[in-house]
């Protein structure tokens, strides 16, 4: 008896396992060796309000572009993160995440934007002085290289973060 419910599990693996692992000839696009995937951390931009000489408020504003064939995924996959980071703050820490924008599409030579408001002082020392550095980073759930989505397996993680001082705020003012 137990020699017989040995061989019907063992079947039944055999059996899951098989098609576990058969592929979806309509899906066949979704396995396209040909798609090239690459979104990038373009750029961080800063704007200003003044309010006075020296004061005003600041907005930091970091793009994503999409520079390869068309990204689709799935809801919650992958974000795109602004961090603060103040002077002291070691390098090997991003520093305070201050926006996210969650997506699932972006369309070849698209983009989008993460910004971040807040009240700027360039004459005093946090700002002015030392002023904070700005981190744009793309994220991606680690499960994403492993789901069989071509169209979202970025190629290129070289580009998926850059740093801007936050220095050229304070040059913002003097203008």
């Amino acid at each position: 008896m137990k020699t017989t419910n040995y061989f019907k599990t063992l079947a039944l693996i055999a059996i899951t396992f098989f098609f576990a692992n058969c592929t979806n000839p309509d899906h066949d696009d979704v396995y396209d060796e040909s798609v090239t995937i690459d979104l990038t951390a373009e750029k961080i931009t800063f704007s200003i309000n003044k309010t006075t000489q020296w004061e005003g408020t600041a907005t930091i504003t970091g793009t994503v572009k999409n520079i390869g064939d068309h990204f689709s995924s799935g809801t919650g996959q992958q974000a795109i993160y602004l961090y603060e980071r103040s002077l002291g703050t070691p390098t090997t820490q991003q520093g305070n995440l201050v926006a996210t924008k969650s997506f699932s599409e972006l369309a070849s030579n698209g983009t989008l934007e993460v910004s971040f408001t807040r009240p700027w002082n360039s004459s005093s020392p946090a700002e002015g002085e030392f002023a904070p550095e700005y981190i744009l980073v793309l994220s991606y759930d680690p499960d994403l290289f492993i789901d069989g989505n071509k169209n979202n397996d970025d190629t290129n993680h070289e580009n998926d973060q850059i740093m801007e001082s936050g220095i050229e705020i304070n040059n913002l003012f003097r203008n």
